[in-house]
Parts: C-alpha cells; sequence; structure tokens
C-alpha cells in the first residue's frame, strides 16, 4: 500500500452493488493502480472513470466462482470475457471496458501478446524480421506489412499451414480485388505493393514459382502526383503566426512546426527527441535513426535555437520523469508526445489558416525543407545528408523545382 493512499478507508462493502469484490482486488484498484495511473499523467477524471469499470467487472467475477480474479487474468482472456460481461453491447461499450482493462494488465505486467493459433503465422514472423533487421525499415511500414500481409495469408490459407502449391494466380487476382474494394489507386497502389514484397520474400525461401509473382496484379495509377505542393513563403509565415506563443502548448507547437520546416525532421524523429540531444553551447541536435538512413548531426539555426530554449524553459512541463524533448499538454500533462498527436496538431494548424482541405500530415514540412535548399542551388549530396537518406534517389522526390527556375534551361524550338 503506498502512502500516497494510505489514508483513503474504502472497502467494498462502502459501495452500493461491489459487495462481490475481493478485497484484495479492491484495494489493488483503489490504491496501488490509482497512482500507477497518475504517475503515467492521466487526469483525475480518467482515473476514476478506469477505477469504475474495473470495479464493476471486479463485482461480477465475484458473483462468479468459477471466473478468475482480477489478478489471474490474461491478455487472451479479455475479448470472451468482455463479451460474456456485456453480452450484445455495442463496440463503443466495450472500448469503454477493453482500455482500463488493459492498462489493469500492464499494471500487473501481464500484457502479453496472445499467442497466435494460425498455421501460417511463421511466414508472417520471418518476413516482420527481415523488415526490421536487414532491412531497418521503420515501425510504421512494419505495422502496415503484418496488416495487408496477415489478410493475404488469411485468404489463401484461413487458420491452417501455408500450403503454396495450391496456390493459383486466380486466388492471387480475388484476393487482390477485394483487398482493394472501395479505396483509392494510391491506397491500393500501397496496399498490393505491400503483398508484392512479400511474395518477393516467399520466392526467395524457394515456397512458390516467380511466375505466381508475376501473376499478381498491379494497380494503375496514373497522374497522381505523389509529391505533396510545397508552403510558399507567405503560408509559411502564417503557419507559424497561427501559433499561441502565449501558452506552453503553443510554444511546443511551434518549436515541434520549427523543427520540421527547417532542420527536416520527419514526425517520428521529432516525437523521439531526448532533452540530451540538443546541444545548446555548439547549437547542434542529435537526431538518431528513424528509418534505412543514418542518425544524422544537424546545426540549429538561431530561429530555431529560440524556439527549442523558449519552450524548454518557460513551456515544458517540470517535474516529469519522462526524459523526451516535447511532452503533452495539458491532457495527461507531462506523458511522451505521440506521432499522431503530433499529425493532428499540423492538422489543425492548416484549417486554422484555411489551407486546402486535402492538406494533411507532416511531410509537407520536410518537403518544404529539401525544396527551398534545391532551389536555392545546394546539391542533392548534402540534402541527402540533411534529411538522413543513404541514397540520392531518395532525396529527389522531396525536390521541387521552381517553374521560373526552369526557364533558364529550357531551349527555343526549332523551326
Amino acid at each position: 500500500m503506498t502512502k500516497h493512499c494510505a489514508d483513503r478507508s474504502y472497502s467494498p462493502a462502502s459501495y452500493r452493488g461491489l459487495q462481490n469484490v475481493d478485497p484484495h482486488d479492491f484495494a489493488l484498484i483503489r490504491n496501488d493502480f490509482d497512482v500507477y495511473l497518475r504517475g503515467l499523467g492521466y487526469s483525475a477524471y480518467t482515473v476514476a472513470f478506469y477505477e469504475r469499470r474495473l470495479l464493476r467487472l471486479a463485482n461480477w467475477l465475484g458473483e462468479h466462482c468459477r471466473r478468475p480474479r482480477m489478478t489471474e487474468l490474461t491478455r487472451n482472456e479479455v475479448p470472451h470475457l468482455l463479451n460474456r460481461f456485456l453480452p450484445g453491447r455495442r463496440p463503443n461499450t466495450l472500448a469503454c471496458f477493453r482500455r482500463p482493462l488493459l492498462q489493469w494488465l500492464r499494471f500487473q505486467g501481464r500484457f502479453a501478446r496472445p499467442v497466435s493459433k494460425v498455421g501460417w503465422q511463421r511466414w508472417l514472423d520471418d518476413y516482420l524480421a527481415v523488415l526490421r533487421t536487414h532491412r531497418g525499415v521503420a515501425d510504421t511500414t512494419i505495422q502496415r506489412a503484418q496488416v495487408n500481409v496477415s489478410a493475404l495469408l488469411k485468404a489463401l490459407f484461413g487458420k491452417g499451414k501455408a500450403n503454396w502449391a495450391r496456390v493459383q494466380p486466380a486466388d492471387l487476382w480475388q484476393f487482390a480485388l477485394r483487398h482493394t474494394s472501395g479505396v483509392s489507386a494510391s491506397y491500393a497502389e500501397e496496399r498490393l505493393g505491400q503483398v508484392r514484397r512479400f511474395l518477393q520474400f516467399a520466392v526467395m525461401q524457394g515456397a512458390c514459382s516467380q511466375p505466381l509473382l508475376t501473376s499478381f496484379p498491379k494497380v494503375a495509377n496514373y497522374g497522381s502526383c505523389t509529391r505533396p505542393s510545397i508552403l510558399s513563403k507567405e503560408q509559411e509565415r502564417e503557419l507559424l503566426a497561427c501559433f499561441d506563443r502565449r501558452s506552453p502548448e503553443g510554444k511546443r507547437d511551434y518549436a515541434m512546426t520549427m523543427c520540421m520546416l527547417h532542420l527536416g525532421l520527419r514526425a517520428v524523429e521529432v516525437v523521439r527527441l531526448k532533452l540530451g540531444d540538443a546541444d545548446w553551447q555548439n547549437s547542434c541536435l542529435r537526431v538518431f535513426l528513424a528509418k534505412m538512413g543514418s542518425g544524422r548531426q544537424l546545426p540549429i539555426p538561431a530561429q530555431v535555437l529560440v524556439a527549442l530554449r523558449d519552450y524548454v524553459t518557460n513551456g515544458r512541463p517540470e517535474g516529469t520523469s519522462f526524459n523526451q524533448l516535447f511532452l503533452r499538454h495539458p491532457r495527461r500533462r507531462g506523458y511522451p508526445l505521440s506521432q499522431a498527436v503530433l499529425k493532428h496538431t499540423i492538422i489543425r494548424a492548416y484549417r486554422r489558416c484555411g489551407f486546402p482541405r486535402s492538406w494533411c500530415g507532416t511531410h509537407r514540412l520536410r518537403h518544404t525543407f529539401a525544396s527551398r535548399l534545391h532551389q536555392r542551388g545546394a546539391d542533392l549530396k548534402p540534402i541527402a545528408d540533411l534529411l538522413g537518406h543513404r541514397h540520392l534517389d531518395s532525396a529527389t522526390v522531396y525536390t521541387h523545382s521552381a517553374p521560373q527556375a526552369l526557364q533558364a534551361v529550357a531551349q527555343p524550338w526549332p523551326w
């Protein structure tokens, strides 16, 4: 029992309808689990919400003698347990109980991934291991590959073992049609590209033949631009001016945007920055490996240095146990920032500025950084080094040439 909650004299009998809760489980939920959630930065409202749901579930478990106790639950039992506890309820209602229950399993040290019962799981695990260890792709790419490859293996083999000898080109075509139904051409191209790369892995393993891989369909995605338009100087000033730099949250959002606009950082690199990565005396920033490129050390421009100092000195929460540079405000204050929160922060800034509704995400800022350098005469090699790319071909995607710059190389039409 922690000192923080030692003065609580609550018991299951003091709550109406909770007489069947095990006293030991009740004490853990109301005391130690309470401290655990507050240490993660959860608000008092969320902590009370989680506790109420867990106490209701613990009371239901107490009514059924054959059910496990709260301290004996595992992650494999969560879906079936909630369906028995709340039969016929809507998905939103189940989610209100699933979230606190999963956090309870983390607190108990029982948050283990469920063991897969499908026969083709080894193929998926081996392929994801290759992506992670040999190709060094980002975690988000691995997650997308897991979703698309799992869909293929489930469609071809169900829950049984992978029998590649029975796979025919017609099976791949049927899967491709179902898997790309109702999505845009670019999204369908990405989905099938993930599956095609897995089939190449299967060919290298000797499981399927090259003709089977060749028969896998491709998406005709003509005329679509894969590169987002960059910000003009006026749009850049408008975007930076939309952040309220008088508040801690505004200072944070302004500093993160400056890091992407003037340092070319990816969103995942921004949220992974730590306090020790900034060398304030030498005005340098250390950025660790995020994808297939290399970690790098970047000089910090004066305006970015001012924004970072302002946030760390006057905006960053104090007394937190996390050493990430950018933290949450105001909900879950002091907890590390996620990539999704950063993305939605930039999208809301686009909306405040009145930019096109199609603008979304943070990669537009990275494109703007690289294109400005290219338009000022910088070669591709230093641009690739600043972006963290090993190959120059990767940097060419981020360089947009201005139309007026092409007039100098245009030749007169021969008559």
